[in-house]
């Protein structure tokens, strides 16, 4: 490792890399299948050249800079350039100076998941000392090679490669496309890959359709994983171990930098997310609530002091979130607490954990769990299009259209087959009693899913409004 880690910036850390090792490769691009490097010293010049333009546009340290993300390595060259010349990097269509001085390093727009979406506002010393916790609990070295496809406007990504790879000096290379993943792990045989949980089950029937081991899927040199954003069945986890690819849980929110606990070679407990990073603390409320405390912490919320005051509270961020610590300092996060769904029993049931362990199910793509004030559970599934199309043609299924293949009796009996053999062990809150196979899948586009995957419950919820209907009058 580089002594990158002694600057006072994640900017500076570029720097430190070019003065160490310019003529190392640094960033990896994938043009129509072709692995291209540009090394330190020529991605300084890049960023150099950026600053440059910058400054011809009159651009200081208090100015609002909109993100560019025409394409990835654009948005790296875009980003550190900013942050060079003082000014903050935002979200797009963010308007309005920031107050204080000097500016935060950047201003990150949560994912709305169960609020409006709202701007965190995080300083330089918050993004650095959570890289540098972050670096350090999870080992590894300079000589890392990292593949990277998750949108970098989602600080997960950021903080989890361009941060530590800045840190580290080591490699860095961007897929072609969230679509050539596999296909781009055969041409850079990458060592570390950070992911969602979503990406994981997908690698996992990937690999069964291929008959492929998970290591091979990866390019054969893959020594770490890292998954976050979610909630991770643990049968996939599991899978990943039992085929010697270490894929390591981890837990954090866009107000703490993002990353508050991990789980790491060293110290590692399936089913949690691990313990806190290094200068982080985590306790529990009286009611369970997760809170946190750190340099990560954020600053605040944008032009928002009124929930400023609602999660900040004696020093410690109050993220929503439920969860346990057990007697050797793992935490358990068991959902949110505006997501839980209360039935009509008293019985209180976390979703995010019910839907992990139906994703897990090969033939199930994904879940929303739905039931307030229900006696159980009921659940919208989207199927695995190849099982379900191999399904129909084996069996010779009468069916002529989508609407008829998910609603046949047999596809309905296969599906029952494989949401009890899901939650197997589950408790008795948690069993679906019934459930809709619907014919397409949550998307991005029509505002059910977040940039990270997370499900947007009440979206959903209107968008199958009539689905959830024929549920209730079965």
């Amino acid at each position: 490792m580089t002594g990158v880690t002694e600057t006072s910036t994640i900017n500076a850390a570029l720097a430190a890399n070019v003065a160490q090792q310019p003529d190392k490769p640094a960033l990896g691009t994938i043009w129509d299948g072709v692995l291209v490097w540009v090394t330190w010293e020529q991605l300084h010049g890049q960023v150099q050249k950026r600053v440059a333009e910058l400054g011809e546009q009159g651009f200081s340290g208090g100015d609002a800079v909109e993100e560019n993300r025409s394409n990835e390595f654009d948005w790296i060259v875009h980003t550190l350039a900013v942050m060079r010349i003082g000014a903050t990097l935002v979200p797009p269509g963010f308007d309005g100076r920031l107050p204080g001085e000097p500016p935060p390093a950047t201003v990150v727009t949560t994912s709305g998941t169960g609020a409006e979406p709202r701007r965190v506002m995080l300083s330089h010393e918050n993004l650095l000392a959570n890289a540098r916790a972050l670096s350090e609990a999870s080992g590894g070295s300079g000589d890392e090679l990292r593949l990277t496809f998750l949108p970098f406007h989602h600080l997960y990504a950021r903080t989890g490669d361009l941060h530590i790879w800045l840190l580290r000096g080591s490699r860095l290379v961007l897929a072609e496309s969230r679509e050539t993943v596999f296909r781009d792990c055969q041409i850079v045989h990458p060592t570390v890959v950070n992911g969602v949980p979503y990406f994981f089950q997908k690698a996992i029937d990937l690999a069964d359709a291929q008959g492929l081991s998970l290591r091979e899927l990866f390019g054969g040199e893959i020594k770490r994983c890292y998954c976050g954003g979610a909630a991770l069945a643990p049968a996939v986890e599991r899978r990943f171990f039992d085929e010697g690819v270490p894929l390591y849980t981890g837990y954090g929110l866009t107000e703490a930098s993002p990353v508050v606990t991990v789980n790491t070679p060293d110290t590692h407990k399936l089913g949690t997310v691990g313990k806190p990073l290094p200068g982080v603390e985590v306790r529990t409320a009286d009611d369970g609530e997760v809170l946190v405390r750190g340099p990560n912490v954020m600053l605040g919320y944008w032009n928002n002091p009124e929930p400023t005051a609602e999660v900040l509270k004696d020093g410690w961020l109050h993220t929503g979130d439920l969860g346990s610590l057990d007697e050797e300092g793992f935490l358990t996060i068991t959902g949110r607490k505006k997501e839980l769904v209360v039935l009509s029993t008293g019985k209180n049931v976390a979703p995010s954990r019910v839907e992990a362990m139906l994703a897990a199910s090969p033939w199930i793509e994904q879940a929303c769990v739905i039931g307030d004030g229900e006696k159980g559970l009921r659940a919208l599934v989207v199927p695995s299009r190849d099982r379900l199309r191999a399904l129909i043609k084996r069996e010779r299924l009468w069916v002529w259209s989508k609407r008829r293949a998910v609603s046949h009796p047999r596809v309905r009996e296969v599906f029952r087959e494989a949401i009890d053999g899901a939650l197997t062990g589950a408790a008795r809150e948690e069993q679906v009693h019934d459930f809709f196979v619907l014919p397409r899948g949550f998307s991005q586009e029509l505002g059910e899913m977040t940039a990270k995957l997370s499900l947007r419950r009440e979206v959903i919820r209107a968008n199958f409004a009539r689905q959830i209907q024929t549920i209730d009058k079965r």
